[in-house]
């Protein structure tokens, strides 16, 4: 299995931009559960920086690509708010990442 990890960070005072906007942004790209189905949709928590956010997809067999470009374009409507950053990670499940530290999978 494959997944997308999203983390994201932005001040505490832009937090209800975020969520007036992050409302915006599913609205226009909502899930396709053919490309990739939420694992945790939306965890966010209070840091000394900052508010930290994390969302998890498992991303359907053949469709990383769609499931980049509809997380791509998700952050780009979120990018404009001031101090917010994010990171986008394609993870492999303990099967899926064998190959990459020179094993078999079962």
């Amino acid at each position: 299995m494959v997944y997308i990890l999203i983390e994201s960070w932005w001040p505490h005072g832009k937090s209800e931009q975020v969520g007036k906007l992050y409302l915006e942004v599913m609205k226009k790209y909502p899930d396709d559960k053919s490309v990739a189905k939420p694992v945790v949709r939306s965890a966010i928590w209070s840091e000394q920086e900052g508010m930290h956010g994390i969302v998890i997809s498992s991303v359907q067999p053949g469709k990383v690509k769609e499931a980049m470009d509809l997380s791509y374009n998700r952050l780009l409507m979120l990018a404009p708010v001031e101090g917010y950053r994010f990171e986008l990670h394609i993870a492999y499940d303990v099967v899926e990442a064998m190959p990459l530290v020179g094993l078999k999978a079962p």
